[in-house]
């Protein structure tokens, strides 16, 4: 098995998936070679993330905006969460 990344892409008007340039650099992707994909749309649950973390109960949708730009950077750099 290769190298594995994961990372959030955007679904173009012409029906192809972006590829961040971190990515393409880490994999050492070159134009032509093919990839694996697993897909998975992405659905912001903020009711059960409020339930998990009750210290966010009270904050804005501005503060929890920042909080999902955080995670979005972490994941860019390989330190999101585990998957177990």
């Amino acid at each position: 098995m290769g190298k594995i990344a994961s990372f959030k892409a955007k679904y173009l008007k012409d029906g192809r998936l972006s590829i961040p340039k971190e990515v393409i650099n880490a994999l050492l992707l070159r134009k032509g070679e093919e990839v694996r994909v697993m897909i998975e749309k992405e659905k912001f649950d903020k009711e059960a993330f409020l339930n998990l973390f009750a210290i966010w109960k009270d904050k804005s949708e501005e503060e929890i905006d920042l909080y999902r730009e955080i995670l979005k950077e972490r994941e860019i750099f390989g330190r999101g969460e585990a998957n177990l």
